[in-house]
């Protein structure tokens, strides 16, 4: 009789679950894959700050100096972000290497309903999913014993930051500081040999400065694959998948992967965080890039491609091949050398 009330106990805190009544405020979730980098709305800070939150902006990591505050407690509840009535919502067929997102608050609807445990995962209350720190960023996979992607460090110790910090965000535009140097960036990672231009075959588009790597198709060239920076290839379906067409200097058009109907796309509404990918191309807005002093730049919104700083290292994680990640970011206006790209060989 013991045995079977023990084998209950579980069972009878997921179907009694409710958000707690005492949360925890603006607190940051830091990745335990990647110290550094917290759980975040694409946007950040700067984006709660602007009221840019709506449902279905996705959920990114960020530096943790810039990215927003979430409302969370230890056991079963929402997880909200701060200053907001959205919370982390993962849909209604949650499955692996699902995507993650941010939607109006429903208390004690199973899609945002989450258990913090003691050993710091966050799990889907009654489910089998977890928050998983991906090779591309936050996404549901089953939790699994053992599994590091799956751990996330809430830092309850911090202070409370006031209002007015929680909605300060910098930007690479607002930045005093003087930038550093084209050849001091990705200074973690390790320089590579040149390999140049495949001839006939598109250009390579690399960080100016670092001629050793190149922006890339990650994995298998596909409609939805991610863009990223990596070592340049020799040859083979490595170099094809850095090869691309760019519009004239000055001129806008796509960026086109060499020999494909596949271009480089920001996404509906190009923002702060959000991840470069490759799309069936077409006459849409996301996809009118101008290529002028160095800057690769949306048609709207004022976004450039990035190389993610806070991403330097990433060679040191799976896949091993990746060197940091291709986002967009509001074009700097005092030289970003992370927005500075060249396609001379």
């Amino acid at each position: 009789m013991l045995a079977q009330l023990f084998a209950l106990l579980p069972l009878l805190a997921l179907t009694s679950a409710s958000p707690v009544v005492k949360r925890e405020s603006s607190r940051l979730i830091e990745s335990g894959r990647n110290n550094g980098q917290c759980l975040s709305i694409v946007g950040g800070r700067a984006a709660v700050a602007a009221g840019q939150v709506t449902d279905g902006t996705p959920v990114v990591t960020l530096d943790c100096g810039v990215a927003s505050y979430w409302d969370i407690s230890r056991g079963s509840g929402s997880v909200i972000v701060s200053g907001t009535n959205y919370a982390f919502d993962i849909g209604l067929s949650p499955t692996n290497n699902g995507p993650v997102k941010v939607w109006t608050s429903y208390p004690t609807a199973p899609q945002q309903t989450w258990f913090l445990t003691g050993d710091n995962r966050i799990a889907q209350t009654g489910g089998n999913q977890c928050l998983d720190q991906g090779d591309n960023g936050p996404q549901t996979y089953q939790c699994t014993t053992g599994n590091t992607n799956q751990v996330w460090n809430v830092r309850f110790n911090d202070p409370t930051p006031s209002a007015s910090v929680s909605s300060a965000a910098p930007s690479p535009s607002a930045s005093t500081t003087p930038p550093p140097a084209s050849g001091d960036i990705l200074p973690l990672t390790p320089k590579g040999d040149f390999v140049p231009d495949v001839a006939g075959a598109g250009s390579r588009i690399r960080p100016l400065g670092r001629s050793d790597l190149c922006t890339s198709v990650d994995g298998e060239v596909a409609q939805g694959a991610v863009v990223t920076l990596k070592y340049c290839s020799k040859d083979g379906p490595g170099a094809a998948a850095q090869s691309w067409d760019l519009p004239s200097v000055t001129g806008n058009g796509q960026v086109r992967l060499h020999n494909t109907t596949l271009c480089i796309d920001a996404g509906g509404i190009p923002s702060n965080g959000n991840g470069a990918k490759i799309w069936g191309c077409a006459d849409v807005p996301q996809q009118k890039f101008t290529y002028s002093s160095g800057n690769i730049k949306t048609s709207f919104n004022n976004q450039c491609l990035d190389i993610q700083k806070e991403s330097d290292g990433l060679v040191t994680v799976k896949p091993f091949s990746n060197v940091a990640r291709v986002i967009t970011w509001q074009c700097s206006t005092n030289g970003d050398p992370y927005q500075a790209f060249t396609t001379a060989a």
